[in-house]
């Protein structure tokens, strides 16, 4: 069992700890789907923007497909699969009530914003960036959803997720409910996954300098910023490979092609440092 550390939650005139929050020592996530006892599918993401590490998932449709389309946000700049153990204290009960988040983000305000406008996750991850700042970022809990999951038409559990809301709420964290059928499209998925299967394509800091040669006048088309990292398959794979690492931007509300257009990220101080 992996050691935690505590953080308490109160709300003002309440004497007693409301909530507890349970995270992991090592930053990581605070438990493993993969056990080798579920007879459904599950898994891990290794992703780029937490560092290289193991992500476990237990929905392929769902909770791997966001994770996905998070890799692939120019406005997502970390992830973490289930980032800590939320219990909270009820009156009624003497064990407390547990939660396990699915997903963590760190996000750029403007992602947060078109969710709160009802733009569909799918959509906003992929939205062109505004070039904010990586200074002011936002922390959101992800909870996903599938459609056949029954426990959403409980009192007990929709009662829960408006608790954990709350808290959440209480800690300055967003808290977003992601239905798989209405906020995770075909389309943008597959846009996602032809830039993130190629997002361990090694590349070096004469890649870094190729492409910023290629974009310091402007935008360009992807062909040209490719032709600079050498031309061909490899070629292709590094700009995508660049794109998770937020050193450019590729626009990705079509599918990439040679026309599209591609330019360098500005405030991305904390893009994925190139390995040495």
């Amino acid at each position: 069992m992996k050691v935690v550390r505590t953080t308490v939650a109160r709300v003002l005139g309440y004497r007693n700890p409301i909530a507890r929050v349970l995270t992991s020592v090592d930053g990581g996530p605070v438990r493993r789907i993969v056990d080798g006892r579920r007879n459904i599918y599950t898994g891990f993401f290794c992703s780029v923007k937490a560092d290289f590490a193991q992500m476990p998932w237990e929905s392929r449709k769902s909770e791997r497909t966001a994770m996905m389309l998070a890799e692939a946000s120019s406005r997502v700049v970390s992830l973490l699969a289930q980032p800590h153990r939320l219990e909270l204290f009820v009156k009624q009960q003497k064990k407390p009530l547990v939660y396990f988040p699915d997903l963590q983000l760190k996000v750029h305000p403007s992602f947060i914003d078109d969710l709160d406008r009802g733009v569909p996750f799918s959509v906003a991850a992929l939205a062109r960036s505004f070039d904010e700042t990586d200074d002011d970022l936002r922390t959101v809990i992800i909870e996903m959803k599938d459609d056949r999951d029954r426990r959403q038409s409980t009192k007990k559990y929709k009662k829960k997720l408006e608790l954990v809301g709350k808290i959440y709420e209480m800690l300055e964290i967003d808290f977003r409910i992601v239905q798989r059928g209405e906020e995770l499209y075909p389309f943008q998925l597959r846009v996602a996954a032809s830039v993130v299967s190629w997002r361990q394509t090694a590349v070096t800091q004469f890649d870094v300098w190729a492409v910023q040669r290629a974009l310091r006048p402007g935008p360009q088309r992807a062909t040209a910023v490719v032709a600079a990292l050498g031309g061909g398959p490899f070629g292709w794979a590094k700009l995508k490979a660049l794109h998770v690492r937020r050193f450019l931007e590729i626009e990705l509300d079509d599918v990439i092609t040679p026309s599209t257009r591609v330019r360098l990220l500005i405030n991305n101080s904390l893009r994925v440092p190139i390995r040495r």
